[in-house]
């Protein structure tokens, strides 16, 4: 068999390197253009088996409410050892791992009397995923074979592990700010139809008042006026039949004007309508602005 020669090794080794950085790259591409939800979680875990084939991969993230490290996404198979133990803010080796801050590598799991080859990995890798000093999540990689994975391998899911980190905290950020400016705008809706209240309620008050104001002032030269009438009325044999048409004038007015000042002190919202439709001028409508509401 023809041995490849320096040159073509050298050559294929070149091209899976950069094959891995745009895949890399293709991560943060994702998580800039896709919400943090778990369907975009399980992509970027697609992308990884790209870099590094598995049989297995989950993501624990961070519940910054509850600080406990929980699962936000797995790849073709869940990859979580000693799930009943609680260590630190997480279980198993997922807690051992973000407590202690470095990658761990099982790599022969099976040489152990309790492995089951049915449901369990010969070789499991954990990373730590932080922002800074502060811990985000772990990445766990599972394979089926004994020596799936090597020390160069955890050193190469380590710098994956910071990138993803890096795009997740940009995502979580970025929603963080997109909620914040909803409720901004929530709140300045609010504010703008409280303002609006408050300054309806104000000419409410306003018109109110001068209602009652005008029905008493109204009220004394009415009553003259009506008292007055009722007086000639009984006096009417002094009185032509002329001059009776014009009292039964005189107090059907006044009663209108009654009418009127009684609508005032009944006014319970402001309804307004065009008089003049020149130069737009409004006027109250006192007949539905004083009428019960239902």
């Amino acid at each position: 068999m023809k041995e490849l020669s320096p040159k073509r090794n050298k050559t294929d080794e070149n091209s899976r390197f950069w094959q891995k950085v745009n895949l890399i790259a293709e991560i943060a591409v994702l998580c800039r253009a896709k919400p943090p939800v778990r369907e975009t979680f399980e992509e970027v875990l697609g992308l990884i088996d790209r870099i590094l084939p598995f049989d297995g991969a989950s993501l624990f993230l961070l519940d910054r409410k509850k600080e406990r490290l929980s699962e936000a996404a797995s790849h073709k198979e869940k990859v979580e050892l000693l799930s009943f133990l609680t260590i630190n803010r997480g279980d198993g080796l997922v807690g051992w791992t973000a407590m202690n801050k470095k990658a761990v590598l099982l790599s022969e799991r099976n040489a152990g009397g309790n492995f089951d080859p049915e449901v369990d990995f010969a070789t499991v890798m954990s990373v730590p995923m932080f922002i800074e000093d502060d811990i985000l999540g772990v990445l766990n990689l599972g394979g089926c074979r004994a020596g799936a994975f090597a020390e160069k391998d955890v050193k190469l899911m380590t710098v994956v592990a910071d990138q993803f980190a890096i795009a997740i905290e940009r995502q979580l950020y970025q929603k963080e700010i997109e909620t914040k400016n909803l409720a901004l705008k929530e709140a300045h809706k609010n504010l703008r139809k409280a303002q609006k209240n408050i300054v309806a309620a104000e000419k409410m008050k306003a018109v109110v008042e001068l209602a009652a104001s005008v029905n008493h002032e109204i009220n004394n030269p009415l009553a003259v006026i009506v008292g007055n009438i009722q007086c000639l009325y009984m006096e009417r044999e002094i009185l032509n039949q002329k001059m009776l048409s014009r009292l039964k004038r005189i107090e059907s007015a006044a009663m209108q004007i009654n009418d009127v000042n009684n609508k005032l002190l009944k006014i319970n919202s402001l309804v307004s309508e065009s008089y003049l439709e020149s130069d737009n001028s409004k006027m109250l409508n006192l007949d539905k602005s004083s009428a019960e509401k239902q």
